[in-house]
């Protein structure tokens, strides 16, 4: 693991539709909130951050900090830029391999449903992590606190010796309409998710 200060976070899953822009998203409003100079590498090619940003400012609400598209090499680049500024924090929305992103990375997020094909597909992503002696931690999206498949998905992400956020995102619909809008006063428990980021990285 890097000795630099930790800046440089990837959202990354091979598996879609598992609330990684909007993690990316509202991460790096709850960093931007804290006083960090951030931005968001888009290294996803569908997209989906830089066009959450194009819309902010189309509707003339523009996100706290910049969106930039990105590849490999200026992911690279980044990593070099930042290093020994903690003030700087980078989030990158990874593309489903996001080899370039993990090896700049200080830190990577996991985001996934509790369902088990998602829960599989975390695991591969695990096992790369791991495999690469990289710190990360699974967080746990769009859940039902009161069911069994969120707390099996508990269960299994402990029984498996597998780094897991304490704090879960819930399912909720107005999560869903500020795509393409800066977050109001709530982040929706993603504040919550940011504090145990820094704890970790401490």
């Amino acid at each position: 693991m890097s000795e630099r200060p930790q800046m440089i976070i990837s959202l990354l899953n091979l598996k879609g539709g598992v609330g990684k822009t909007t993690s990316c998203i509202a991460l790096a409003t709850a960093a931007a909130r804290d006083g960090k100079d951030v931005v968001v590498l888009d290294a996803d090619p569908q997209g989906s951050a830089t066009f959450w940003a194009d819309n902010a400012d189309d509707n003339g609400r523009p996100l706290p900090f910049e969106v930039n598209a990105a590849n490999p090499a200026t992911i690279k680049r980044a990593a070099k830029k930042f290093q020994g500024d903690a003030e700087k924090w980078a989030f990158i929305d990874c593309p489903p391999n996001g080899d370039a992103a993990q090896e700049a990375s200080d830190f990577v997020i996991i985001p996934t449903g509790t369902g088990n094909a998602d829960l599989v597909k975390t695991a591969e992503t695990v096992r790369t992590m791991e495999a690469n002696d990289k710190l990360y931690a699974v967080l746990l999206t769009r859940v039902l606190t009161n069911t069994n498949g969120f707390k099996v998905a508990q269960e299994n992400l402990e029984n498996g010796s597998i780094s897991f956020f304490d704090a879960a995102i819930r399912q909720k619909e107005d999560l869903k309409g500020y795509f393409g809008l800066p977050f109001g006063s709530s982040l929706y428990g993603y504040e919550d998710v940011y504090s145990e980021i820094k704890e970790a990285l401490q």
